[in-house]
């Protein structure tokens, strides 16, 4: 599809030709085409110049050639009905040299007797484009010929930028008293006018959104939007999406640019280096440029949609013009700004200071520092942790290298707690030079336990221990002791029963590390069997924590809402830390709390995808001890789903040796052991479920929430032959205090050691608890487990009702080898491959968003309701759609409303 050139300009157009006709006529005009730049001038006076039965003379004025005499004259003589006529004129303009007055004045006689002569025979049409960049000489003679045009055949159209200040004041004020001229002014096209020539680029089916994304990055100038157009096309066709501004309008703003002379270049440079801060005063000092001048170029960029307020109108814009200075261009600009700049925040500062080069010594170190604590205070974490880096740079002091070395890491954890931590030799070395504080010689033993080196972090902690004098550096060592005690009990020397700070202890630290303490407290709480406290505190913490920085301490308070066996609400406040981040560091951050919850809440498919963000793209060694837990979860949960090979391939990734002395690793032993009761190895299930007991009586951490490792140890032994044991177990884990969800998994095992008659009993309480348990995965096997001890006392009538309520739940989950055991076979329609159709079907978080779709909610406004992704969202509106056979949004509100159709 073809771009119309001269949309809109259908007035000017008209008015154009009148003037021509009348020039045929014999009644000669001048008309000067005004406008900002890049307009449309030039495409009218090529629509004139189109004309046929006109001899066309045409000339095109440059910035380079305005000092040179004659020079737009010379062109028209190039034309062989003008040269022919009079050979003479060419030579004597050809030498571009000053005339004097009296072969001037004869020059501009000859020149304007011979055009009339040649207007008598045949119409003339003299086109000067850019006249505002015509030499002197030749509008001298331009002007001489515009006084006697009148009654001649002959039409004069030049273009010229229209400025504050004339170009050639005399030359337009002359044509102005002219009674033949005429002036056709020219606007940047409105938002209407600029949809209707982006739409003949890009199609019938752009949306009126991305039209006004068009004009907002073009503020109506043709050449800006035919650039932008082609790029868009451009990406279209590679299967891009959106309005992506690329190479063709980079090149169509940088072309009107310098069209607008170098008085507005220097302006537009200011403005790009200034960002932000711009405003007309500090664009003058910055250029150097007088006041008048400024006010002259300004006008004509924003008249021209290049600048408005002295923001640039898209990033790229601004990319382009900085792209096209020079390095030692961009650090002068950025020295000038910081002599001129005063008031302004540190980080504008700091910009400008990197900018400048000047990114050595302790000033620059200082600047650089305290910019990222005001970007981090904004939430600004990528921008932040820049910062720190040109900090860290910049010092030459020891100590101060140090502690910035630590405030990067812990800036790159708080975006993404799974984070590598890739400078801990450097900070191990710094502590035992003793250039830490207390703070962050807490935090690096926290990260070298984390990566698997839980004897540096002991000696990192015995180190500062010796270096301590005030309460709050106490209370820093207290509060990573606790903590390293929770998470790596198994490591050496490590505190068996970790007492919580006191109160006078927590009011000596920040408000963040209070946060921190107080997570590991909601931890403490879960693993010493306080649920209801645990709950309570990890909540309260997660209320009041920083998405974006809250790293770490989100990850304690999640997994103890884990550990309080609150799964739901442990997958609401991870989906909502994942939102609040933004950005794909945050899903693979919280992969751990939300796999886990997933699993837990049976819905696999989630607790894989989860996991596969971390472990199917980054090697597992880097990434330390955090990453076991979310690997653990998609074990189990591929093991359920019947996906063998992958679980086989995660429990291959080599980990660091001190997993086995981690809290997480207790995660890995049961999931161990769940592969091998999968794959017919029921012993070797049986040792990892009693070695995670083991661990978990010594270390003091015996609660459901963390692992029913006793129910786990008393089902392997189903198939074996010491049955009593298994029964003891089961037994004693059905002493202890559970919730709803721990309780109904330990009466299905027990159940499984009764007579088929005295199984119902168990079973229909089991049922009962697996409701508020929200656990369909294990709701589908209590009920698989029902329909069989049903059977087995010939009811069988209740025995097809609970199997039926069986088979669907397990298609829910997708939990291939249960649904083969519930008769489900390979290939059978509506079976194994096909889940059941109809609302049915969709799992709980599925429903809620197709019920808020069907009433006409974005992506979006569903996933800040619901605290979820927009691409969380996306995955479930994909799947509402699969099962309920629709197509759109729009069949939402009739298949949620209709009757359920058979499965």
């Amino acid at each position: 599809m073809e771009f119309n050139d001269l949309v809109a300009r259908d007035d000017e157009l008209r008015r154009l030709d009148q003037a021509l006709g009348r020039a045929a006529g014999g009644r000669g005009v001048v008309v000067t085409i005004t406008g900002p730049v890049a307009c449309g001038k030039t495409e009218l006076l090529d629509a004139a110049a189109a004309k046929e039965d006109v001899i066309v003379l045409r000339a095109v004025c440059s910035a380079e050639e305005r000092t040179l005499p004659y020079a737009v004259i010379g062109q028209l003589l190039d034309h062989p009905a003008l040269s022919s006529r009079a050979p003479g004129l060419a030579c004597v303009t050809a030498a571009g040299r000053t005339l004097s007055a009296d072969v001037e004045n004869r020059l501009r006689s000859d020149l304007t007797r011979t055009l009339l002569a040649l207007a008598a025979e045949r119409p003339v049409l003299i086109c000067i484009d850019d006249v505002h960049q015509a030499d002197t000489a030749s509008l001298n003679c331009l002007l001489h010929l515009a006084r006697r045009v009148a009654s001649a055949r002959i039409a004069m159209i030049l273009t010229e930028l229209r400025r504050l200040t004339p170009a050639h004041p005399r030359f337009e004020a002359e044509l102005l008293s002219l009674r033949h001229h005429r002036e056709i002014a020219l606007r940047p096209l409105g938002p209407a006018d600029a949809a209707d020539l982006a739409r003949a680029g890009l199609g019938p089916g752009v949306t009126a959104g991305e039209l006004a994304e068009v004009y907002e990055a073009t503020s109506g100038n043709p050449n800006l939007v035919r650039g932008l157009v082609n790029d868009v096309r451009e990406a279209w066709a590679a299967g891009g999406t959106g309005i992506q501004a690329g190479r063709a309008y980079r090149l169509a703003y940088l072309s009107s640019l310098y069209r607008c002379g170098p008085a507005a270049l220097q302006i537009a440079q200011a403005a790009a280096v200034l960002g932000t801060s711009a405003t007309v005063t500090l664009a003058r000092r910055v250029s150097g440029l007088d006041a008048e001048t400024v006010d002259e170029a300004t006008e004509v960029l924003t008249e021209g949609g290049l600048l408005r307020d002295h923001r640039f109108p898209h990033p790229a814009a601004r990319s382009v013009v900085l792209d096209d200075m020079s390095a030692q261009e961009r650090r002068r600009l950025h020295r000038s700004a910081l002599d001129v700049l005063d008031g302004v925040p540190v980080d504008v500062l700091a910009h400008h200071q990197a900018g400048a080069g000047l990114v050595r010594g302790p000033k620059a170190a200082e600047i650089f520092a305290r910019a990222s604590q005001e970007l981090r205070v904004r939430g600004e974490v990528d921008a932040a942790t820049e910062y720190l880096q040109l900090a860290y740079r910049a010092s030459d002091d020891a100590g101060a290298r140090a502690a910035l070395r630590v405030e990067t890491v812990a800036s790159e954890r708080r975006r993404n707690p799974l984070a590598p931590s890739r400078h801990l030799d450097e900070l191990a070395a710094a502590a035992r030079a003793g250039l830490l504080s207390a703070e962050h010689g807490a935090l690096t033993a926290h990260w070298l336990a984390d990566a698997g080196r839980s004897a540096e972090a002991a000696e990192v902690l015995a180190l500062q221990r010796a270096l301590t004098v005030t309460d709050q550096d106490r209370a820093h060592l207290r509060a990573a002791e606790v903590s390293l005690a929770l998470f790596h009990p198994g490591a050496p020397d490590p505190d068996r029963n970790p007492h919580p700070l006191a109160p006078e202890e927590l009011a000596t630290l920040s408000r963040a590390a209070r946060h921190g303490v107080t997570a590991d407290n909601a931890l403490l709480a879960a693993l010493r069997g306080r649920p209801e406290s645990a709950a309570a505190e990890a909540e309260n913490v997660l209320r009041n924590a920083d998405a974006a920085a809250a790293g770490p301490t989100a990850l304690a308070a999640l997994t103890a809402l884990l550990y309080a066996e609150n799964a739901d609400a442990a997958q609401l406040w991870a989906d909502k830390l994942v939102a609040g981040t933004g950005a794909a560091e945050g899903e693979a951050g919280y992969a751990g709390p939300r796999t886990e919850a997933a699993l837990r809440r049976g819905d696999l498919a989630a607790a894989v995808q989860a996991a596969a963000a971390v472990l199917d793209r980054r090697p597992l060694p880097p990434l330390g001890l955090t990453a076991v837990l979310p690997l653990s979860s998609a074990v189990a949960a591929a093991v359920r789903l019947g996906e063998i090979g992958r679980a086989e391939k995660w429990l291959a990734e080599p980990l660091p040796d001190a997993v086995h002395d981690s809290l997480f690793g207790l995660h890995l032993l049961i999931a161990r052991g769940r592969y091998n009761l999968a794959v017919g190895r029921p012993e070797a299930a049986y040792t990892a479920f009693r070695d995670c007991g083991e661990r978990m009586r010594r270390w003091d951490v015996d609660v459901p929430g963390l692992a029913l490792w006793r129910v786990e140890a008393a089902e392997a032994m189903l198939s074996g032959r010491d049955r009593e044991e298994g029964r003891r177990l089961i037994d004693e884990q059905l002493t202890r205090a559970m919730g709803p969800r721990s309780r109904a998994i330990a009466l299905r095992v027990r159940a499984a050691y009764e007579p088929p008659a005295r199984r119902i009993g168990l079973l229909d309480e089991a049922a009962d608890l697996s409701l508020s348990g929200n656990d369909q995965y294990e709701r589908a096997r209590v009920l698989a487990d029902l329909s069989e001890a049903f059977s087995a006392v010939r009811q069988h009538g209740r025995a097809r009702s609970v199997l039926r309520q069986a088979r669907d739940l397990a298609a829910q989950c997708g939990a291939v080898p249960l649904l083969r055991r519930l008769g489900v076979k390979a290939g059978r329609p509506g079976r194994l491959g096909r889940p059941p159709r109809g609302i049915r079907s969709l799992t709980d978080a599925e429903r809620r968003v197709a019920t808020l779709a069907a009433a006409g909610q974005t992506n979006r406004e569903i996933a800040d309701q619901l605290f979820v992704t927009a691409s969380t969202v996306e995955q479930h509106l994909t799947n509402v759609f699969r099962k309920l056979g629709v197509r759109g949004r729009q069949q939402l509100s009739a298949e949620l409303a209709g009757p359920e159709r058979p499965g």
